[in-house]
């Protein structure tokens, strides 16, 4: 079985069409999970109009989304999981090729497929190259040649269940439990798109009011080689966003000229 998770808050307008992008899957040994984390428009009177036995919805206090995704772990069923956000869909075909890519790699923990980029109405299909078994994660998160991530990505529920996310955060979430699984995880990767990702409604990209909501306000250079390398990028391409925060929280990076090189060099 294949659970599928969604995080539901204020959605209302969207998450039917995520909802019909599971149930309308050719593979039907699915639980749906959708986990209405305190919303406050009609999003759970949509989901309660769905009359599928595989659904279940569950409902709890506004947390966060990372909150939302361990609940809906903590009561998969499945041996498999997938994280969908609800304002996104599957492709079609997308869990019958999730389901082969797990029988051809039964000791994946993570396998990671295309996706396409919903623009101003239009899909974009995300350069996504490599195939097969990844011999350094870290590495090929660093270059984007794998991102693991909700609806394009396909997890080991075991292992999910032992890698929670971080509730205290509510923007980059993802990277934050990336760079704890990456270093152990057996991970696999795939060229065939399995999402439709929204650009248009990405409200939880933007920067936070408060940094320490925002995984860029907890960075550490420590682990291994590829590890600080990952977080060093990610404070580079967000310190604009934080200007002062940053400089208050991560004063001797401004002068870690070794590392500053290193990124020059590796991003030619």
């Amino acid at each position: 079985m294949i659970s599928i998770i969604i995080p539901l808050y204020n959605k209302e307008k969207s998450i039917c069409h995520s909802i019909d992008s599971v149930l309308s899957q050719s593979y039907t040994d699915i639980e749906l999970i959708v986990i209405d984390d305190g919303s406050t428009d009609g999003s759970v009177a949509e989901v309660e109009k769905v009359d599928d036995l595989r659904l279940q919805l569950l409902k709890q206090e506004n947390s966060g989304p990372g909150a939302a995704r361990n609940t809906g772990a903590k009561y998969a069923k499945g041996d498999w999981t997938v994280f969908l956000d609800a304002d996104d869909e599957l492709c079609d075909g997308a869990l019958q090729h999730m389901y082969e890519q797990c029988q051809q790699h039964p000791d994946a923990d993570i396998i990671d497929f295309n996706k396409y980029l919903r623009i101003s109405g239009k899909l974009i299909l995300q350069h996504h190259p490599i195939c097969g078994k990844i011999s350094n994660p870290l590495r090929a998160w660093y270059y984007r040649q794998i991102s693991p991530g909700c609806g394009h990505s396909i997890f080991r529920t075991s292992f999910v269940q032992k890698h929670p996310y971080n509730e205290q955060l509510r923007r980059y979430e993802d990277a934050e439990l990336l760079l704890q699984m990456l270093p152990t995880a057996k991970v696999y990767s795939s060229p065939t798109p399995t999402e439709i990702h929204d650009m248009d409604s990405i409200d939880a990209s933007k920067p936070r009011k408060n940094i320490y909501e925002d995984y860029v306000g907890h960075l550490m250079l420590n682990g291994s080689f590829w590890h600080k390398m990952c977080t060093y990028r990610l404070f580079i391409e967000e310190r604009e966003n934080y200007p002062d925060d940053c400089h208050r929280l991560y004063p001797s990076w401004y002068r870690r000229y070794d590392l500053l090189l290193l990124y020059k060099l590796l991003n030619r």
